[in-house]
């Protein structure tokens, strides 16, 4: 497998370093105690009540007891009697440009203050991402793909439509391979940017896959995506470092055991499965309710809608042209296939991690996370903390930052998760959001609601900023 280059932000001038050191230094901001919380661990074993977290600048600083852990005089303090304290949450599976930039909001108020980005428009999202890190956009951590890499026979395919019925503006964000040698070069072209890996959605043929691969890994960067239509063993030992949306055919042929043992094979080389089981719910709602979703600015129907994006609602209401009772019927068929191929793979001890594909028809950024928690429960039969476990600890190592998130540990970023009630005796509980730490930022409830609001006045919620035809 592949070691994941991250590559460098561009340096800041020396100009404006010369002009920062001349300036005073900020005051630093008071530390954060939260104060008699229940900490919920994310590695199994048992709750820790009674605890005090203090963190100091973007960092957990200190944790344990409350009788053991001294609150820094001038410290703001949360007083967490009755609440639970976890790590902030990590969705492995966005389209940001879909969403828009406002939607970034929306992650953060919902606790997620990790996503890892699919594929979208390379030039936005590394400024998006640079905004958000140096504090002028409320959003959280950004990992990032850039362009999808597609088939010339998808890119084809999506030319012969006009402009004017096609909303999404694929010429920003895929990137059309249809040889081994433009295979070569469209890798090279991306490992200069400002990626943490590639992901792939359609492949030419396979000579041409095996060269993506053989690229990423020349160049240090996962490949990670949709699985060709190839032998789950072949994408396995061809080097694709991540399967997203699980293999996309049925396993009827093989006995369980052949099944487990691919699985298991995969287990061991770490290659986990993302396989957005909330996109197929979001998808089979009744479509009476799923025109009226899209049809309802104001969100009586359902109250998420109001906070989207008017690109965003373009592209849903081109997505529901696709839908119709013989697919749905189709995708029912394929449920419990599917939903036994998870369970199976989890059996085997191959991460299934947390990811929601925000930018399909009905999956809402931010939210849609507690949806998919409460499906890999439901479906998977994980227990809350298996899920929860995928979404902080596991999704963090898969992105390589388990140094720095994932889990809460003195000395890691403070990323948290406050709740109003347990989540390890109702994954719903997830959804009872007290307050969240953003980078060593509290935003309570009040504070969250100042986020929202702030989504809901967004000029992107009021004009397509982006597609192919503004509307």
């Amino acid at each position: 497998m592949k070691t994941v280059q991250v590559a460098v932000l561009a340096i800041v001038p020396w100009v404006a370093i010369a002009v920062a050191a001349q300036a005073p230094a900020p005051r630093p901001a008071p530390a954060l105690a939260i104060r008699n919380v229940t900490i919920v661990p994310v590695t199994g074993g048992p709750s820790l009540p009674a605890s005090t977290v203090i963190v100091r600048g973007d960092r957990i600083a200190a944790i344990g007891p409350v009788s053991a852990v001294a609150i820094p005089s001038g410290a703001r303090i949360v007083d967490g009697t009755g609440k639970f304290l976890l790590p902030g949450l990590i969705d492995m599976h966005v389209h940001l440009s879909k969403n828009r930039g406002s939607a970034m909001g929306l992650f953060v108020a919902n606790g997620v203050t990790t996503v890892r980005d699919m594929g979208g428009d390379y030039e936005e999202l590394v400024r998006w991402r640079r905004d958000v890190m140096a504090g002028r956009r409320t959003g959280p951590r950004i990992l990032m793909a850039g362009p999808i890499l597609e088939s010339v026979a998808n890119i084809e395919r999506m030319r012969k439509d006009p402009a004017s019925e096609r909303v999404e503006p694929f010429e920003k964000m895929r990137v059309g391979v249809g040889t081994p040698d433009e295979a070569r070069a469209a890798v090279a072209k991306l490992a200069a940017l400002e990626i943490d890996f590639l992901k792939v959605r359609t492949v030419q043929d396979r000579q041409t896959y095996l060269a993506l691969n053989e690229a990423a890994n020349a160049h240090g960067l996962a490949l990670i995506g949709h699985p060709p239509a190839m032998p789950a063993q072949f994408i396995l030992e061809a080097g694709q470092d991540g399967v997203e949306h699980g293999f996309g055919r049925a396993f009827d042929k093989e006995t369980r055991e052949e099944r487990l043992a691919v699985w298991r094979r995969y287990a061991a080389a770490g290659v986990p499965v993302t396989p957005t089981l909330i996109t197929t719910e979001a998808l089979l709602a009744p479509l009476d309710r799923l025109r009226a979703i899209v049809d309802d600015d104001a969100g009586a129907v359902e109250p998420r809608r109001r906070y989207l994006s008017r690109f965003l609602i373009l592209d849903w209401r081109e997505q529901l042209l696709e839908q119709s009772p013989e697919g749905q019927q189709r995708q029912r068929a394929g449920l419990e296939p599917r939903t036994r191929e998870y369970r199976e793979i989890h059996e085997t001890g191959m991460d299934l991690l947390a990811g929601t594909d925000a930018g399909v028809l009905n999956v809402y950024p931010g939210s849609s996370l507690h949806d998919e928690l409460a499906l890999l429960v439901k479906h998977v039969g994980m227990t809350p903390a298996e899920a929860i476990d995928r979404a902080t600890r596991r999704s963090a190592r898969a992105l390589r930052l388990a140094d720095s998130v994932g889990t809460l540990e003195r000395g890691k970023i403070a990323d948290l998760l406050l709740l109003d009630a347990d989540p390890l005796g109702d994954i719903a509980n997830t959804r009872r959001i007290a307050g969240v730490v953003l980078r060593g930022q509290f935003f309570d409830r009040a504070g969250l609601e100042k986020i929202t609001a702030q989504v809901r006045s967004s000029p992107d919620i009021r004009a397509d900023d982006w597609g192919r035809t503004r509307r």
